[in-house]
């Protein structure tokens, strides 16, 4: 089928000018003012005021297995997220082993979807056999290739144990994975040392691809994790790097985003090609579990869920969470994930807010599954989310999953649902042009992720396209009610199908 749009056309490049998309079959056939008035195809669209681009990319997704339970993408596609990076923050649904899998399974259990593969071709099929709405690109996540190698324990990895993990990232990297992410705050990532990080960098430099880290420290200590990471990865001689969701978060913290820019300038000059991605939301979101104190924040979750069970640790947790958090601590603290049949009712209440003992609640959350309890916690700078949304480094990142419009996955974070109308609304307020905005959600990620035939609307790449109005671009969303499609997204093509979501 041939499809005609007609209007302001931002190709991904440049500004919008008055032009028309020829789309046949799953590519773009001419981009030109001089097809403007063809009637030369079977279905023919013009548009007033809205903006014709190629669709977008979401370079930090989580949507790994939800994708396969949710394969309409609905939460994705309504945003004019056409494709999707996922294996973010070290966690990626390969390579599976004895030595992980039953972990996995559990961790993902709400979307009962068995994980019957084994690496990332075989991954990709069972894609390919739901038949997804949303392009998905893969990272290989760190978390999951140290543990299909070594399990979970705390440990320092032998020369025998890292070489084998390399061996399986190369095979990722050689069968189509975009890069290596790493989840240095959660577990067992955080149990790696500066050697396994350098070794693992180096096959990703021989590839030239990218690693992108969720830091260690996004808070207190995140000058020196950003520098740590640059160290590793000049050792290495790897050269692109994204940082996830940039933030500084914690009050105490907000000065230091100067000293960010000013380090992440200073390794580009020397020849690092390094960006960051963000979502337009002053409150972050995890899991429940990373307030625990020592051992337990080092414990994977599904042991946690084991241990909140037994009477001696459950009342020396609840002990230590009262003595170590205060009243600002519960106020700053959000539920927004559980399946407690008994606790869901005050989902996106705030920890100070709900009528139970914050410790106790915690770790009754926890006791029933801690791999569905997640919390959100403000602490950002909504100054300093401007100033990262708006540099030209910074790419669109939902850090979200593809979900149906209601809660049979459980309860989200709107980010969800709403990051890229968000993402352009307040590029927008901020004299961002349309061009540049474009240029951040679709041509930056698929040049910076070497991703070919999309990012651009040009002959020959694949018909990818998001139809938007920049006057009405909005999302509704929040934490009580995450499940709101957004305004202003008129219509998403992908490969060449149309969706209209007026």
């Amino acid at each position: 089928m041939k499809i005609l749009l007609k209007g302001f056309v931002a190709d991904g490049l440049n500004e919008p000018v008055r032009s028309a998309v020829l789309i046949d079959g799953e590519n773009i056939a001419a981009v030109s003012g001089d097809i403007y008035g063809s009637s030369a195809a079977d279905k023919i669209y013009s548009f007033k005021n809205e903006i014709i681009a190629p669709g977008f990319i979401d370079v930090h997704g989580h949507s790994d297995i939800s994708l396969l339970a949710a394969p309409a993408a609905e939460s994705k596609r309504f945003q004019g997220f056409t494709s999707e990076i996922a294996g973010n923050c070290g966690l990626s649904v390969f390579p599976l082993t004895e030595k992980n899998i039953d972990h996995l399974q559990e961790l993902y259990a709400q979307y009962n979807v068995d994980l019957n593969w084994q690496n990332y071709p075989d991954y990709q099929h069972e894609l390919a056999k739901r038949q997804t709405a949303l392009r998905l690109f893969s990272l290989c996540g760190h978390n999951t290739l140290r543990s299909a190698v070594a399990g979970y324990d705390k440990k320092t990895l032998s020369a025998g144990e890292i070489n084998a993990m390399t061996v399986l990232l190369a095979d990722a990297l050689q069968n189509g994975a975009v890069g290596l992410s790493s989840g240095l705050l959660y577990v067992p990532g955080c149990f790696a040392d500066d050697e396994e990080l350098i070794a693992l960098m180096r096959i990703v430099q021989q590839f030239d691809k990218v690693y992108a880290t969720h830091l260690r420290s996004e808070g207190d200590k995140l000058t020196e994790s950003l520098e740590t990471v640059f160290r590793c990865a000049g050792t290495a001689g790897l050269k692109k790097i994204e940082i996830s969701h940039l933030k500084t978060a914690g009050k105490n913290n907000w000065h230091k985003l100067p000293e960010v820019f000013s380090i992440i300038d200073k390794q580009r000059k020397n020849g690092a090609d390094i960006h960051f991605d963000r979502y337009p939301y002053t409150e972050s979101q995890t899991m429940l579990s990373v307030i625990l104190p020592p051992p337990l924040d080092t414990t994977s979750d599904t042991e946690v869920t084991v241990k909140m069970r037994q009477e001696d640790v459950r009342n020396s947790t609840i002990t230590s969470l009262r003595q170590n958090k205060n009243d600002s601590d519960w106020t700053r603290y959000r539920l927004s994930g559980t399946s407690h049949p008994e606790l869901k009712k005050f989902i996106g209440q705030k920890f100070s807010d709900i009528p139970l003992d914050p410790a106790e609640l915690t770790v009754e959350l926890l006791r029933h599954d801690a791999t569905t309890a997640t919390i959100s916690a403000s602490g950002m700078s909504r100054d300093n989310m401007v100033k990262i949304l708006t540099s030209p480094l910074c790419m669109c990142g939902s850090d979200g999953n593809a979900l149906p419009f209601d809660a049979r996955y459980g309860s989200v974070h709107p980010r969800s649902f709403g990051t890229a109308p968000e993402f352009i609304r307040i590029l927008l307020e901020n004299n961002i042009s349309i061009g540049k905005i474009i240029y951040q959600m679709s041509f930056l990620p698929a040049k910076f992720f070497n991703l070919d035939g999309i990012g651009t609307l040009t002959p020959g790449s694949k018909a990818d396209v998001t139809v938007f109005d920049p006057e009405n671009i909005s999302s509704k969303a929040d934490f009580a009610n995450p499940f709101i499609r957004p305004e202003g997204i008129t219509l998403s093509i992908l490969n060449g199908v149309a969706e209209f979501y007026r």
